[in-house]
């Protein structure tokens, strides 16, 4: 059994045929079709059911399928381990957050590990909703800093911050004057600002269902709009600090609607991927950044 029968395996399950395996791994269709029948003759099982249309796997094909899939990842994880290991420092390290965090704390430690490894390019991206995660999987990111998601075992975590939101409207809205908590039916005439687009979460939190609503995909633009009167909207306490304190912006409480609740935000890393010396060392600096706030 190798690695490339595996491969091939797995390119005609993914792909959906011999033709697009073929594609897949620049291979010629007979030179997979013949990795496969070695396959199934070493083995002694018959992996595809031929009688039908399409390659179909077997209940045996399906069950080696889904272990060849385990044997592939561990296999790649080994490759990228030999080449850090070859290459010594990573030529570049991706770090994202998400775009409603309070960014200070952030860059003063990637500071720190760029003057430690100046040679390593340093990748910083700030995304909205889910893309922190994306470009955690997709191999973009190696270390991101997301609110925490419960029961992610494919995770490995620290605490980094908590995070409150406030409800706000502008201060001059008459809503302000005419109700200590403003009834949903009123309020839904009003349009809520909230975070949407393409990676934004699937979770709602705290939107006015049925009410009238603005999209935005950034929290810069939402500020602006609920500061020019044009809508509400929850927003990170430290965005609007001074606009509260000079009186451009003040809370408002929706009838019946529980206060936002605190938001932890965690620095997570893909359990058990291998890592260089430059990511290992951010993830150590932020470990440092979590064990001088309880000191």
């Amino acid at each position: 059994m190798t690695l490339d029968q595996l491969k091939s395996l797995q390119a005609i399950v993914e792909g959906g045929s011999l033709r697009a395996a073929s594609e897949s791994l620049n291979r010629t269709p007979p030179t997979i079709s013949v990795a496969i029948k070695n396959l199934e003759e070493e083995l002694g099982l018959k992996i595809f059911d031929r009688d039908q249309y399409r390659n179909t796997l077997t209940p045996q094909g399906k069950k080696l399928y889904e272990q060849a899939k385990l044997v592939l990842s561990q296999a790649q994880t080994l490759q990228k381990l030999a080449t850090q290991l070859v290459a010594g420092e990573e030529t570049e390290v991706g770090i994202a957050f998400t775009s409603a965090i309070p960014v200070s704390p952030i860059i003063r430690t990637i500071r720190q590990c760029k003057e430690e490894f100046p040679a390593t390019r340093l990748e910083v991206y700030s995304e909205i909703g889910l893309g922190p995660m994306e470009l955690l999987e997709n191999g973009q990111a190696s270390i991101v800093i997301i609110p925490w998601m419960q029961n992610n075992h494919k995770l490995e975590s620290i605490h980094f911050m908590n995070m409150r939101f406030k409800s706000v409207i502008a201060a001059d809205s008459p809503l302000l004057k005419n109700y200590d908590a403003v009834p949903k039916a009123i309020m839904k005439r009003y349009p809520q600002v909230i975070i949407g687009g393409r990676l934004s979460s699937s979770k709602n939190y705290g939107v006015l269902e049925g009410g009238d609503q603005w999209r935005v995909n950034d929290f810069q633009t939402k500020k602006e709009i609920i500061m020019q009167g044009m809508g509400w909207g929850s927003l990170p306490e430290h965005l609007i600090k001074e606009e509260l304190a000079q009186g451009l912006l003040a809370p408002i409480k929706v009838e019946g609607d529980p206060d936002i609740p605190n938001i932890e935000l965690r620095v997570a890393r893909l359990e058990g991927e291998p890592v260089g010396p430059v990511a290992q060392r951010l993830w150590h600096l932020f470990q440092q950044h979590n064990e001088k706030k309880k000191n």
